[in-house]
C-alpha cells in the first residue's frame, strides 16, 4: 500500500518525542521522511525542493492560539501553492475544545482543489524518551520512580485515553498508507483508564506506590469511538497500558543507570589520570635516588664509578631533567647532593670543613649545573610543544571552518541542484510527468495526454478531441474541469476559424481576441506530420497567458506527439494480432485493455458515460458483424470479444445513445443489448 503517494511525507509543527519513532517507521516502509525545522533551509524551499504530497502538521496543544495560528495558515498556504493532496492536523483529545474548533475552522477554510484537509485526533502519548513536561504519564512515572507524590483529581471514576508511542506512529503510518481523504479519524484504543487506576497501574510497574492528592481538577477526557479508526485504516493497539508504561519504565531506568555508571567512570578515569601524572615523577625521581645510593654503597662508598671514572648521579639529574624539566631535576640535585655528602660524611670528612674545601664545592655546583641546564632545554622543549600544539589546534580550527564552508556550499549547491530540477519549468520535472507517455496504447495515451497537460501547464480544465478520418470532426476523446464539460462533444472544424488555422499550419492557437466559447490556449497532436487530435486548454490564470507558458505547451504538445507515433506505429505492426484479420474485431485481451484504459479515463475525468453492448452474433461471421456493426457505429466506438460474447464499447454515451445504437442495430437484424456488471 506503501508509495500511493510518491512515498514522501514531511513533519512540521510542534516537536515531539516520538517524531524518531515515526521517522524510523517510514523509512523501514519505504518511505523518504523529511522533517521541517525553522532554521535551515527555510520552509518555502523544502516545500520546492522535495515536492512532497503529503504533511503532517503537528499543533501545539498546551500553547495558545496566537503562536500556532500564523504558522498554520502559512504552512497551509505552502501546502496549496506546491501541490501537496493530503494534509494531516495532528491533534490533541486533551486539548480545550474552543482551540480545536479554532484549529479545525482554521485548516479547513483551506479545503479544496485537489489537496484534502484530515484532522487526526490522538490522545496523551507516552513512551521511551518521553519528559515529565510530555504528559501526565510520563510525569507520575518519574515522580514513582523518585519517590515523590503527585497531585490528583477528584474522587470520580471519570476516563481519559493513553495511547503507546509505537502504537500512534504506526496508527499515523497506516492512515498515511491508506490514502485516508476523510475529515476526521480519532485514533483511541477504546481501553480508557481513571485517574486511580493509571496511579495503580504505575505502581505495579515501577514497584512504587504513587501517591496522589485529592484536587478539584477532572481528570476526563473526550473519549470517541473506537470501531472507527479500526474500520478506516484496520488498525488496532497492539500494548496494553501496562505494558506500555513497564517499557517506557524500563528505558527511563536504563537512560537514568547508563547517565550514572557513564559519570561515575569518567570520574574514576578523570581521577587516576590526575593521580597519574602528579605521582608518577616524583615516585620516579625517589626511585632514581634509592638507586643512585645503593650503586653508591656496591661502588665501595662513592658516587663515582671506578670503571668509567663518572658520577652517576649527573646521568640520574640529567634523566629526571629531560623527562620532566627544572622542577624534578632540581629535586634530584637535592637527593644527589644528600647522597654525595652522605658519602663525603662516611669517609670522615668533617661537615663545615666541606664548605672550605672547593673540589667539593665544586662538585655540589656541577650537580646543581646539571639539573639547571637539563631542566631548561626540557622546559623549552616542553614550551614548544605546546606552541606546536596551540598551532596546530589553531590550524585544525582553521581546517574546520573552511569544512563547515565547504559543507555548507555543497548543502546550498544540492539544494540549488535539486530545486532546479524540481521546479517547475525543468527539465528534470518535465520528464518525470512525461514519462507516464511510455506507452503503445493508443487509448492510454489520449488519457496520459491530458494528465500530463494538467501537470505542466496546471490547468484544471482541458478537452482533448481526435481528429476524424476524412479531417471534417473532431470527437471529444476526454475532458477535465468544469469549463471543459461544458465543451460540446463534436465540433465540425469548418465552424471553427480557429480549428482550420490550427490544423493546416499546426501552431498553437492563443485565444488573443477572447472569443467567446473557443478555448484559452489550442495545439495539434501530429503524427508524420498531420494533425491526428487537438488538446484544447480554459479557465488559465492570466499569468499563464505568457509567451513562456505557450512554448511550454507547444513543447508539451510535442513530446505527447513523439509517444502518439510510436503507439500508432506499434498499433499497424500489431495488427494481426490485436484484430481478427479483416476485421476490426479485437481479441479478447485487446479488448480488455482498451476497456481498463476508458475505466481509467472515467477515473481522471470523474464523470463519463460509458455504454456496452452485448452483440448476439446468431450465426454471423466476423467479417459480417463487423461490416453491419461499422454502419451504425462511430470510428471512436471499440467492437471486441470478451468472455467468449462479442461486446461494443461506446466511450461518451449515455442511455441515449446505447438505445439509438441498439434500434440500428435490430433495423440490421442484430440483437444487442445493455450490459451493466462490466462497468
Amino acid at each position: 500500500m506503501a508509495g500511493k503517494l510518491n512515498e514522501k511525507v514531511l513533519l512540521t509543527g510542534r516537536q515531539v518525542f516520538w517524531q524518531d519513532t515515526l521517522q524510523r517507521l517510514f523509512a523501514k516502509e519505504g518511505w523518504d521522511f523529511y522533517v521541517l525545522t525553522k532554521d535551515f533551509p527555510a520552509p518555502e524551499e523544502v516545500f520546492r525542493i522535495h515536492n512532497v504530497p503529503v504533511v503532517l502538521y503537528v499543533l501545539d496543544s498546551q500553547a495558545e492560539p496566537k503562536s500556532w495560528a500564523p504558522e498554520l495558515n502559512e504552512i497551509l498556504a505552502m501546502c496549496r501553492e506546491h501541490g501537496v493532496r493530503r494534509f494531516y492536523l495532528l491533534e490533541s483529545l486533551e486539548m480545550p475544545e474552543a482551540r480545536l474548533e479554532l484549529s479545525e475552522k482554521i485548516a479547513s477554510a483551506w479545503r479544496g482543489g485537489e489537496m484534502t484537509v484530515s484532522f487526526l485526533r490522538l490522545p496523551e502519548v507516552y513512551g521511551p524518551g518521553a519528559a515529565p513536561e510530555d504528559g501526565l504519564a510520563a510525569d507520575w512515572l518519574e515522580a514513582s520512580r523518585r519517590g515523590e507524590s503527585r497531585t490528583g483529581f477528584m474522587e470520580t471514576e471519570e476516563k481519559r485515553e493513553f495511547l503507546y508511542a509505537d502504537d500512534g506512529a504506526y496508527a499515523i503510518f497506516r492512515t498515511i498508507a491508506r490514502d485516508f481523504a476523510g475529515e476526521s479519524l480519532d485514533i483511541v484504543t477504546g481501553q480508557p483508564v481513571s485517574a486511580k487506576e493509571l496511579a495503580r497501574t504505575i505502581g505495579e510497574v515501577t514497584g512504587k506506590p504513587l501517591s496522589l492528592s485529592v484536587s478539584e481538577a477532572s481528570f476526563g477526557g473526550r473519549l470517541p469511538d473506537s470501531s472507527l479508526v479500526r474500520a478506516e485504516i484496520g488498525w488496532s493497539p497492539r500494548y496494553s497500558l501496562k505494558d506500555g508504561l513497564a517499557m517506557a519504565y524500563e528505558a527511563l531506568q536504563d537512560e537514568g543507570e547508563s547517565w550514572q555508571r557513564s559519570a561515575r567512570r569518567d570520574r574514576r578515569i578523570n581521577q587516576l589520570r590526575g593521580w597519574k601524572e602528579k605521582l608518577v615523577p616524583y615516585a620516579e625521581n625517589l626511585a632514581g635516588a634509592l638507586l643512585m645510593a645503593i650503586a653508591a654503597h656496591f661502588q665501595g662508598g662513592t658516587t663515582v664509578n671506578p670503571a668509567i671514572y663518572f658520577d652517576l648521579n649527573f646521568a640520574y639529574i640529567g634523566a629526571m631533567g629531560i623527562l620532566y624539566g627544572k622542577g624534578q631535576s632540581l629535586i634530584a640535585m637535592v637527593f644527589s647532593s644528600v647522597i654525595l655528602l652522605g658519602v663525603l660524611l662516611r669517609a670522615g670528612a668533617n661537615a663545615v670543613a666541606l664548605m672550605y674545601m672547593p673540589e667539593h664545592l665544586l662538585h655540589f655546583v656541577a650537580y646543581l649545573f646539571v639539573a639547571v641546564v637539563t631542566g631548561y632545554f626540557a622546559d623549552a622543549r616542553a614550551f614548544e610543544r605546546q606552541s606546536n600544539e596551540w598551532h596546530a589546534e589553531q590550524a585544525r580550527e582553521r581546517y574546520d571552518f573552511l569544512r563547515s564552508l565547504y559543507d555548507e556550499c555543497v548543502v546550498v549547491k544540492d539544494r540549488l541542484y535539486r530545486q532546479i530540477v524540481n521546479s517547475d519549468d525543468s527539465i528534470g520535472r518535465l520528464y518525470r510527468i512525461i514519462r507516464s507517455l511510455d506507452s503503445v496504447a493508443t487509448e492510454n495515451l489520449f488519457t496520459q495526454a491530458a494528465g500530463v497537460t494538467t501537470q505542466v501547464m496546471g490547468v484544471e480544465d482541458i478537452a482533448v478531441y481526435v481528429l476524424s478520418k476524412d479531417g471534417y470532426y473532431l470527437r471529444q476523446k476526454v475532458r477535465k474541469g468544469r469549463l471543459a464539460f461544458q465543451q460540446p462533444r463534436s465540433l465540425r472544424v469548418e465552424e471553427h476559424d480557429y480549428l482550420k488555422n490550427l490544423i493546416a499550419e499546426k501552431n498553437v492557437y492563443v485565444n488573443r481576441e477572447l472569443v467567446k466559447d473557443t478555448p484559452d490556449l489550442a495545439a495539434p497532436i501530429l503524427y508524420q506530420g498531420e494533425a491526428i487530435g487537438v488538446v484544447e486548454l480554459f479557465g488559465l490564470d492570466f499569468n499563464k497567458w505568457s509567451l513562456y507558458h505557450q512554448n511550454l505547451f507547444s513543447i508539451t504538445m510535442r513530446l505527447i506527439s513523439a509517444s502518439m507515433g510510436r503507439a500508432y506505429q506499434y498499433e499497424a505492426e500489431a495488427q494481426d494480432k490485436r484484430y481478427y484479420s479483416g476485421t476490426r474485431i479485437l481479441r479478447e485481451e485487446a479488448f480488455r485493455e482498451i476497456l481498463q484504459e476508458l475505466m481509467e479515463r472515467r477515473r481522471l475525468q470523474g464523470e463519463m458515460p460509458l455504454g456496452i453492448l452485448k452483440v448476439s452474433r446468431e450465426g454471423r461471421s466476423y467479417e459480417e458483424l463487423d461490416s453491419i456493426c461499422g454502419k451504425v457505429t462511430r470510428n471512436e466506438d471499440f467492437l471486441g470479444e470478451h468472455q467468449g460474447g462479442i461486446y461494443i464499447l461506446l466511450p461518451d454515451a449515455d442511455d441515449k445513445v446505447c438505445i439509438m445504437v441498439m434500434e440500428r442495430l435490430a433495423r440490421e437484424g442484430v440483437t444487442a443489448v445493455r450490459e451493466e456488471k462490466m462497468l
